[in-house]
């Protein structure tokens, strides 16, 4: 009777320690989910937006997710001046052959305010490799590249609008 007393006695304590252990993490993970959301806030409100004439519009539309028109800000003005997709090969090999694409987005910007403005400029790359066997897959694959460093390139332009209002 004893040793199961002791058994019993072992298992609640092993038992209590886990879940003080458990609630800590759950503690702790709360509290950086909430500072997280107080540190990064991801909508910019602006009076208005405009578009440079060579700006697609899959990118209007996914820079109006991040930056929305609130005509109750209207002092600030966000221009997105001209987007660039360059395309260059890397060459390698014994044959001198094409080994890798780069594909550099290039951002020209201009934000307005009571009193100033502001010219900037952000760019990001990405990489792929040459496909010689299957091009068409290629292709797709610089099309997917190019969407996702539409999306990387307005991260950059979010973030140097922080830095400028701060």
């Amino acid at each position: 009777v004893d040793m199961t007393h002791q058994v019993l006695k072992i298992f609640l304590m092993g038992r209590n320690n886990i879940l003080r252990y458990l609630s800590i993490l759950i503690f702790f993970t709360l509290l950086s989910a909430c500072q997280h959301g107080w540190v990064e806030e991801r909508n910019i409100y602006l009076g208005e937006i405009e578009f440079g004439r060579n700006v697609s519009d899959s990118f209007k539309l996914k820079s109006k997710k991040y930056f929305i028109v609130d005509s109750a800000n209207h002092k600030k003005i966000l221009k997105i001046e001209e987007l660039k997709l360059k395309k260059k090969n890397f060459y390698g090999g014994p044959s001198a052959r094409a080994k890798q694409i780069e594909v550099i987005a290039v951002l020209k910007f201009q934000l307005t305010d009571k009193h100033t403005i502001k010219n900037g400029t952000v760019s990001t790359s990405g990489w792929l490799p040459i496909n010689e066997l299957n091009p068409q897959a290629e292709i797709m694959a610089q099309k997917q590249l190019t969407k996702e460093l539409e999306f990387l390139i307005l991260e950059e332009l979010i973030q140097e609008y922080w830095l400028i209002e701060n």
